[in-house]
């Protein structure tokens, strides 16, 4: 399926601004493949379906769309030396199952754990928006968390919510991201919504805690992410 970002091309040309994301592929069970493309780049993603449509995220698919993203982006004032690209691998929690229990230490956060915070979350913030926070607590610090991306309140019942985990490098490898992935899974089941969990392909370390935590991956997710030179 194509679907036009109208508004994000919009605002993205109005106000001159410096990144833009003009093309997205995701495929998942209940959607089948959705490609987003601005509206100046509609041809491109007809014949992206055209060609791609059984293998939309193959090597050889990515490099077509570079290739023509990279044709037209130079006039926009994208060079290609600003591209990226960011791969995703989209994780679920399986309906039915039960969360793993979180370690000793492990419980839903505060806005006042802010003042013991290690993580790069901001904690205050994030309750303020009325998201989700679960952390571990070594010693009187939190040295891992998980986040979710937007408040439940904004999603609907049986809505999915994806969620963010970090932990600080001295404290990996101690069973603490699959602790707090746990720890706030449950929370988001409590509230009635599915919890997804996603990150790029190369981060392997993100995906072993996404199945040890007992998420499977349901899909992927492309974005084509371009930045204006330094200006």
């Amino acid at each position: 399926m194509l679907k036009l970002d109208r508004e994000g091309e919009e605002f993205v040309f109005t106000n001159d601004w410096d990144i833009l994301i003009p093309v997205e592929i995701e495929q998942t069970p209940e959607k089948g493949l959705v490609l987003t493309v601005i509206p100046r780049l509609k041809k491109l993603g007809r014949e992206f379906l055209r060609k791609f449509a059984n293998h939309p995220f193959s090597g050889e698919a990515l490099e077509w769309l570079r290739t023509e993203i990279a044709g037209v982006s130079a006039d926009w004032g994208y060079p290609v030396g600003r591209h990226a690209v960011r791969h995703c691998r989209i994780f679920r929690f399986p309906a039915g199952s039960e969360p793993l229990s979180p370690l000793s230490g492990g419980r839903p956060l505060t806005a006042d754990d802010e003042e013991r915070n290690l993580t790069t979350f901001d904690l205050a913030e994030t309750v303020s928006d009325g998201r989700l926070c679960f952390g571990q607590i070594e010693g009187e610090e939190v040295v891992s968390v998980a986040v979710t991306h937007a408040s439940p309140d904004e999603r609907a019942p049986g809505g999915l919510l994806e969620i963010g985990v970090e932990t600080i490098p001295a404290a990996r490898r101690r069973g603490y991201a699959v602790s707090c992935l746990s720890g706030l899974t449950a929370l988001v089941l409590s509230r009635g919504l599915v919890p997804e969990y996603r990150c790029t392909f190369s981060n392997v370390g993100s995906a072993k805690t996404a199945r040890a935590a007992g998420y499977l991956q349901i899909g992927e997710a492309c974005s084509f992410v371009l930045r204006r030179a330094a200006r």
